[in-house]
């Protein structure tokens, strides 16, 4: 093709072919042969591999899904730990300090903890709980435990 081109640009008097035209005549020369080489693989293997591929990425999205299912599910346990951790301590702690009823007191502090900021603060919470109910108190446990362990008075006997 590209002689043809030379030999009507010499019969009508041109010397020479533009630069790109020769550029454009290599390039369609050179991907013919690339696609003829391409064409070798045999279309079997390459639909093979076409669904390896396909498969890897929906593995791939699932095991995503799966990873940030597992992320939030840990998210929420851990949440809930801290939750009955500070129940636990706050429940203690309203023990010692000689709650009359522990149930209303726990829910008491725990909905001040809500409001507040450092809801960690046990011993904040239960002071202002004192403060503002003081009936849900009665005397601390080391009190009440003293009084109960002190000498009564003798038995005596009658016999003589």
């Amino acid at each position: 093709m590209l002689q043809e081109l030379q030999q009507q640009a010499n019969s009508q008097g041109i010397s020479s072919i533009h630069p790109s035209a020769e550029a454009l005549s290599g390039e369609t020369e050179s991907t013919s042969k690339g696609t003829n080489q391409e064409q070798m693989v045999p279309v079997s293997e390459a639909i093979k591999y076409r669904k390896r591929a396909q498969t890897a990425e929906q593995q791939v999205q699932q095991l995503t899904e799966k990873l940030q299912n597992s992320q939030q599910i840990q998210q929420d346990t851990q949440a809930r730990l801290r939750e009955k951790e500070l129940e636990n301590k706050l429940t203690n702690e309203l023990v010692q300090a000689g709650v009359v009823d522990v149930e209303a007191a726990l829910l008491l502090a725990q909905k001040k903890a809500e409001t507040r900021q450092d809801n960690h603060d046990t011993r904040g919470l239960i002071e202002a709980l004192r403060n503002e109910r003081p009936y849900l108190f009665s005397h601390p446990v080391g009190e009440v435990s003293a009084s109960l362990a002190a000498p009564t008075a003798g038995v005596r006997s009658s016999g003589g």
